[in-house]
């Protein structure tokens, strides 16, 4: 049985880590995915930000400015087959002598060779017309306007993007869209972006963002959730588990005790009936009248002990399958205590006084008489059972309004605050018993829990190591 429950264990909790760590690793995919997604729809939200911000550039040009820019594109039909061009764009920075003369739409219109300042040209290869077309705007609106990292920087901010280490730079080849790269932290994931704001002139801006955390976890709030229950499911179901393996285990401890408990408590009184008809086979030994009368009382003794016994593992039998027949009527309990007390057992090693108290304006109450009868007798033999050789047994029967109260105070060896908590499960027997050879099943309180739930009421106990214990009966009426 050890060896299995250890299997078992071992089993359930390599299960529990291979889940856990499943799951584990799926979050971390998903969240993986979560900042990788988050990051393409952050550059998106930039990449149009940036061509805002460019196009308010391009499109505050005037020809009133000190200077007109045209450009020209030489070998325009050099076309490979995916669309795109092999050419050189040369552009030109001239005296501005015509007022409203938007010369970057009015392509290849020099107007004045001998006015040309500047002339800077590119050679672009494997280039599609409409990124050709994006670069030169760039580029024109860069003359006129040139780009400023602080309005970038406000315009990201007022869109609840905040860059850090933003630096221009000159880059080492041409950079036609804009770009990043992430961190491979887990719980600060950053990004690097690199936007370039002037192509042809390699003039790009670099800078990094860190990725707010909360919002990572909003995207995966269900995931999270879902995941949460799942764990705290599978540790609930763990737990439960362990506990009732722990507590099988248990059972089966008591049981084995139970067992070798039985029979040595049934042992003793089949050894004295079988000493009894030994007697009574031996005709020369009949005819003593004094020892005759000594077995036949030693052998109706044990036969009430072990119908006792008997009755008890039959009422706990019943008490599993949740029946414990009741049979109520009204009686009078001073009767019947007076009568459980004229024949209690008193060994002959000890001596025992029982004292009632009533404080009761009568004595007729309303239950089960054999089920309070019992009761209190298993009550009393405790108390004689686990006291010194001068035993004192106080019993007081209190009834106010619809309560009635029994409590059995003894003068016994106690019951130590760890173990009152179990005094009342099945087959329990305490282990602060100073004589172990002190006859008991570890039935009598769990009979006495049992008979009093049958009645609608409660059983507790006081007590202090070496001075004495007082159980208390509570029965509704």
């Amino acid at each position: 049985m050890e060896k299995r429950i250890k299997t078992v264990w071992i089993l359930t909790i390599i299960t529990a880590i291979l889940i856990i760590g499943g799951q584990g690793y799926w979050l971390h995919h998903q969240y993986c995915y979560s900042t990788k997604t988050f990051m393409q729809e952050l550059h998106k939200q930039i990449l149009q930000l940036e061509k805002e911000e460019m196009n308010t550039r391009y499109d505050k040009r005037t020809n009133n400015h000190k200077y007109t820019l045209s450009y020209k594109i030489e070998m325009p039909d050099s076309v490979n087959q995916n669309g795109k061009t092999t050419c050189i764009i040369s552009f030109y920075r001239q005296q501005s002598e015509i007022d409203n003369l938007d010369s970057l739409i009015k392509q290849n219109a020099l107007l004045n060779e001998d006015s040309v300042i500047v002339r800077d040209s590119f050679r672009v290869e494997n280039i599609s017309n409409e990124i050709l077309f994006d670069a030169a705007t760039r580029y024109g609106a860069e003359m006129t306007h040139p780009f400023q990292a602080g309005k970038f920087d406000s315009l990201l901010q007022a869109n609840q993007i905040k860059l850090t280490n933003i630096r221009l730079i000159q880059t080492d080849s041409i950079l036609w869209h804009g770009s990043y790269t992430s961190s491979t932290r887990l719980f600060k994931p950053e990004m690097y972006i690199a936007y370039p704001y002037n192509p042809l002139l390699k003039q790009a801006l670099t800078a990094s963002i860190q990725i707010p955390f909360p919002s990572l976890l909003q995207q995966m709030a269900w995931q999270l959730l879902g995941s949460l229950i799942l764990v705290l499911l599978l540790v609930f179901c763990l737990i439960y588990q362990i506990k009732t393996i722990l507590k099988q285990r248990k059972i089966d401890e008591m049981r084995k005790s139970f067992v070798n408990t039985m029979i040595h408590e049934l042992k003793r009184p089949v050894q004295t009936l079988k000493m009894c008809i030994a007697f009574l086979n031996n005709k020369s030994m009949r005819t003593d009248e004094r020892a005759m009368d000594e077995v036949v009382k030693d052998s109706m003794f044990e036969l009430d002990n072990l119908s006792a016994y008997l009755a008890k593992v039959r009422d706990m039998t019943r008490a599993d399958y949740g029946h414990t027949p009741l049979h109520i009527r009204t009686f009078d309990l001073r009767e019947t205590v007076d009568k459980l007390i004229r024949l209690v057992n008193v060994p002959t090693n000890k001596k025992v006084t029982i004292h009632p108290h009533y404080e009761m304006k009568s004595t007729l109450v309303t239950a089960d008489p054999v089920h309070i009868a019992n009761i209190i007798s298993n009550l009393i033999e405790n108390a004689i059972k686990y006291s010194g050789k001068e035993v004192r047994i106080d019993l007081s029967c209190i009834q106010k309004e619809h309560t009635l109260t029994i409590q059995i105070t003894d003068n016994g060896i106690g019951i130590p605050p760890a173990e009152q908590s179990k005094v009342f499960d099945k087959f329990y027997r305490g282990n602060h018993i100073p004589d172990r050879n002190i006859p008991g099943i570890g039935l009598g309180l769990s009979y006495v829990k049992l008979l009093t739930e049958a009645h609608h009421g409660h059983v507790s106990l006081t007590s202090q190591p070496s001075k004495g214990t007082t159980f208390s009966i509570v029965l509704p009426q």
